[in-house]
């Protein structure tokens, strides 16, 4: 199924073939919702469940976040494998699916470091609030015209 979520990957060079598109399929619903899950939860739904529920709740809830980022890496493992194109002239990635994977692994990257970082706040009992906290708020990007580091 292709849809215009993919279609930004095609801009310019050949559209993405029915055996890449298969492949695609396949990682996005290995995938469905573990993106949103991770980069929805922060330290303060962590302090959350475990004064609601206690530590355990708490741990239970890192652990299945680690648990499902292991399987987003194993997804895009995959991917990475069954998106490749082998002919006889060359092994190599198409360009449509070398830009749709660069995306991908960014994506997951940065989820991986909220998670990380969501983490880090929690166990520590930190505070990212600007100005008078004790540790940096998350951020992935530097903006040079504003002379700041941001998330996103």
């Amino acid at each position: 199924m292709h849809d215009d979520t993919l279609s930004h990957h095609e801009f310019d060079t050949e559209p993405f073939t029915a055996s890449e598109l298969t492949a695609i399929m396949g990682y996005r619903k290995a995938i469905e919702g573990i993106p949103d899950a991770i980069m929805e939860t922060t330290a303060a739904e962590m302090g959350a469940a475990a004064t609601a529920f206690g530590p355990a709740a708490a741990k239970s809830l890192l652990t299945d976040h680690g648990d499902a980022l292991n399987t987003w890496f194993l997804a895009l493992d995959q991917a990475l494998a069954e998106l490749l194109t082998c002919t006889t002239e060359s092994t190599r990635y198409s360009t449509a699916a070398g830009r749709f994977l660069t995306a991908e692994a960014a994506a997951y990257h940065r989820a991986r470091q909220h998670f990380e970082h969501t983490t880090t706040v929690f166990l520590l009992g930190r505070d990212t609030t600007p100005l008078i906290g004790n540790y940096p708020r998350f951020t992935s990007s530097l903006n040079l015209p504003m002379q700041c580091l941001e998330d996103e």
